[in-house]
């Protein structure tokens, strides 16, 4: 395929061209001959019409004779190039400018109905001319009678020579619009096919995985906004590769850990290296690594889902109040372990929001679960929900180590955990945030985050609210 659309536009060059120059030298050739020879035809005819006015007609006033007529006439056919025949009414030639030897020629024997045309296109007689000839005849009337014939003739060839030159012009003319065809060409090529070309070879390199080639047009409209397309999809294929090998890294490194911890403590177990009483706190720790394991595999699960289709929501209306009543209990043994207290407070009995009760619920479990793991023990956890015009503003708020200024932007991303994390969040997998983002999006609903580092951070998120009247 390569160079196919440079073939195609020289191969439409060159027929255009032979297109062109048939069609001028037949057509156009064949439509400017018949132009000049009718233009040859009315000059003629002027020209005889001034001959008869200034010089036949004072013959038959009888104010000259033939030979001093003959005389006057034979200056202005040599500058014509012409031949001009006096004929009487009946056909007789009483003067030749160029005679044969026969002045008595009876024309209208020699050549029947002669007199009766004006025009005789490549009209020849061997025994009236020597060569083709364009013949113009016009008749001489006096006193509403015609008196007698005057003849032109003009030599084919003189005419055809006209037309020869005509038509070199044109091919001239030709060869100068062939070299302006050209340019036009050449920068169609430069317009088009240049850019087009660059567009499909960065896409090759794309197809490839070869992300490092730029694409740089500089012409406007079309191939811009092409080039600008393929452009953002070689960068984001570069992105998506780049997450790819992340999220390959990140979940080879979060399978390891808790496979490795499972499969010794298992051997340890099972060779009696572990003492028969302690078997119950290593089995704990299998247990918890097998949660680890669980969780990190449902949040896989989850973004594969949203990634793939979508996230498909089914809003219905319900008391988030007593949502979050509910989701609290469940975390009621965490919070004894670590002697933590979740404070409720709600701006009324009941708030009713309109939103998917079950991705919702995720959103409260995800900021929850996080708040619990970064607070200290003996400490408080606040959650709040108020109205705000037509929106319920729902507040998780912990004293934890809170997150660093520079690392708020990230921790929406997968996989991402702070480096202060780290030492913390050991069941973690850095899925939660970016899975309670990416609900909050398909609500079209806003959620934001404040934290101090050692102070603690709130995330505050809205829905829509249930008015009273739409109960």
């Amino acid at each position: 395929m390569k160079g196919s659309l440079t073939r195609k536009l020289i191969a439409f060059y060159i027929i255009l061209v032979c297109s062109l120059f048939l069609l001028l030298n037949t057509v156009v050739a064949g439509l400017m001959e018949k132009s000049i020879i009718a233009k040859r035809e009315q000059t003629i005819y002027k020209q005889t019409g001034i001959i008869i006015d200034g010089y036949v007609r004072q013959y038959y006033d009888n104010r000259i004779v033939v030979s001093k007529l003959l005389e006057n006439l034979e200056p202005v056919a040599e500058l014509l190039d012409a031949r001009v025949l006096i004929m009487s009414s009946w056909g007789k030639v009483v003067g030749d400018t160029e005679p044969l030897g026969n002045s008595v020629l009876l024309l209208e024997e020699t050549e029947p109905g002669f007199l009766e045309e004006t025009f005789h296109r490549d009209f020849y007689n061997p025994i009236i001319v020597a060569e083709p000839v364009l013949a113009v005849v016009v008749p001489l009337t006096y006193q509403y009678t015609v008196r007698g014939y005057v003849c032109m003739m003009v030599p084919m060839e003189s005419v055809e020579r006209e037309v020869g030159d005509a038509i070199n012009e044109l091919n001239l003319y030709f060869l100068v619009g062939i070299v302006i065809l050209l340019l036009v060409f050449l920068g169609m090529y430069g317009f088009f096919v240049v850019p087009l070309r660059r567009t499909i070879a960065a896409a090759k390199a794309y197809s490839m995985g070869n992300f490092e080639k730029k694409l740089t047009i500089h012409s406007r409209g079309e191939f811009r906004a092409l080039a600008d397309v393929i452009g953002y999809m070689g960068d984001t294929m570069y992105r998506f590769k780049e997450y790819q090998r992340e999220i390959i890294a990140n979940v080879s490194h979060d399978f390891r850990s808790p496979l490795t911890s499972i499969k010794g403590y298992a051997e340890a177990i099972k060779d009696g290296t572990i003492p028969p009483e302690q078997q119950e706190k290593y089995l704990d720790v299998i247990l918890f690594e097998v949660e680890r394991l669980t969780k990190l595999t449902s949040n896989l699960l989850t973004l594969n889902t949203l990634d793939q289709q979508g996230l498909i929501l089914q809003p219905s209306e319900f008391d988030i109040n007593e949502m979050i009543k509910k989701l609290v209990r469940t975390f009621e043994g965490q919070c004894k372990k670590k002697r933590l207290v979740i404070q409720l407070v709600f701006s009324a009995k009941e708030i009713f929001v309109s939103a998917d009760r079950d991705k919702i619920a995720q959103v409260l479990y995800n900021l929850v679960d996080n708040a619990i793991k970064f607070s200290q023990s003996d400490a408080e956890i606040r959650i709040t929900v108020e109205e705000k015009g037509r929106k319920a503003l729902v507040s998780v708020k912990d004293t934890g180590i809170g997150i660093p200024k520079e690392e708020l932007t990230k921790i929406w991303d997968r996989f991402y955990k702070s480096d202060s994390s780290r030492g913390k969040d050991k069941k973690g997998t850095g899925l939660g945030l970016s899975i309670v983002k990416e609900i909050m999006t398909a609500h079209q609903e806003n959620i934001s985050v404040i934290s101090t580092e050692g102070v603690g951070t709130e995330f505050v998120f809205t829905l829509p609210l249930v008015m009273a009247e739409e109960l």
